[in-house]
């Protein structure tokens, strides 16, 4: 009896043991599928720039130091539309892999690898581009890099919070958005023809009070000169305005002349001449053509010259005086759009297309 009572209590603690290595067993599976699940969630939002998602993820909050950096980071409001667009580009490539073979549990703690895999941004530097589209179409084109970074896990309640994000290797996966963007050679001369002819109708109706039906343009060369250094010279010709001025004006002087004095043809201006004392209509022509000549000439802009410096990102293009930002405008198809101020012309902006040069 005594030797059968003591194998079944030896019995009994095999399969106490046996029961115990079996729940462990299970606890540390449960607890990796766990890590694992929390590692691929940290993947998305670090894939998606998202800060939000990674911080709530983490034992770190909005407030504390790599909280407020991360949302800083990550915040695509404090980059311009070219680097938005280039990171937008960036992240689509973002692709990552969570190596299960590496995740250890110890009671509340873990660790777990994974690998991000992007797009080598860097190799950009090597390419030729005359807008962010070009750039941006050539992102999906590179090479990869990796970025290895093994998290760490501190169980609270029951989620595995990452407690690492201070980890500079963590850190080096948004390197990706300190990039500078390749900038565009546009060194050279530029030349924009803006049309005027609605700026004078409008301030010939003005001064007048009639509504003239008038024909043909008013045309103005606006010149811009790049240079490697890094300086601009813009310019423009008060003779060029005024020989257009002059050019429109005399072959509208006849509809202008019958808007003024009410006539319905040119007939009719030679009774209007008459009674001004004039020969005929062709002299009372040719005199207020060269009144109106002569108040071109004495209202006249000069020519006019501005000088500073430029510096290009991506297909943007930012111009400054007295190192003071003074416009922008955007590189596209080769040429320089950009609007200008218009007020010495009587407008508010001049929406100008630069084409280069030949």
């Amino acid at each position: 009896m005594g030797i059968s009572n003591a194998a079944k209590k030896t019995g009994a603690v095999v399969i106490s043991v046996a029961m115990l290595t079996s729940l462990a067993s299970c606890s540390m599976l449960f607890g990796k599928k766990d890590v694992i699940e929390a590692a691929e969630k940290f993947g998305d939002a670090v894939a998606a720039g998202d800060a939000g998602k990674i911080i709530k993820l983490s034992d770190e909050d909005e407030d504390s130091e790599v909280g407020e950096a991360l949302g800083i980071i990550l915040d695509d409001d404090n980059y311009s539309d070219d680097m938005q667009a280039y990171i937008e580009g960036v992240e689509d490539t973002i692709e990552y892999e969570v190596d299960e073979s590496s995740v250890k549990v110890d009671g509340n703690k873990a660790v777990c690898d994974i690998t991000f895999t992007m797009a080598d941004y860097e190799d950009l530097d090597d390419g030729e581009y005359e807008d962010i589209d070009d750039i941006v179409d050539s992102i999906k084109d590179l090479s990869t890099k990796e970025y290895e970074f093994t998290i760490k896990f501190e169980k609270d309640g029951d989620d595995w919070l990452i407690t690492n994000l201070d980890s500079d290797d963590f850190g080096a996966i948004f390197d990706y958005r300190y990039y500078e963007l390749p900038v565009t050679d546009i060194t050279g001369d530029y030349v924009a023809v803006a049309d005027l002819t609605d700026v004078f109708a409008d301030s010939l109706t003005s001064s007048t009070g009639v509504d003239m039906d008038l024909t043909g343009t008013i045309e103005m060369e606006f010149l811009l000169s790049l240079s490697e250094d890094g300086s601009f010279v813009f310019s423009f010709s008060a003779e060029d305005l005024y020989n257009s001025l002059v050019s429109f004006i005399n072959d509208n002087l006849d509809s202008m002349f019958m808007s003024a004095f009410g006539a319905t043809s040119v007939d009719e201006l030679e009774s209007y001449a008459q009674l001004l004392g004039y020969a005929d209509y062709d002299e009372l022509k040719a005199d207020l053509g060269d009144q109106i000549e002569e108040a071109i000439t004495s209202e006249l802009i000069e020519d006019y010259e501005q000088t500073g410096t430029y510096e290009v990102e991506g297909n943007t293009i930012t111009m400054y005086v007295d190192g003071m930002e003074s416009t922008q405008g955007t590189i596209e198809g080769g040429c320089i759009v950009m609007s200008v101020d218009g007020s010495e012309l009587g407008t508010d902006e001049i929406d100008l297309v630069f084409e280069p040069v030949s």
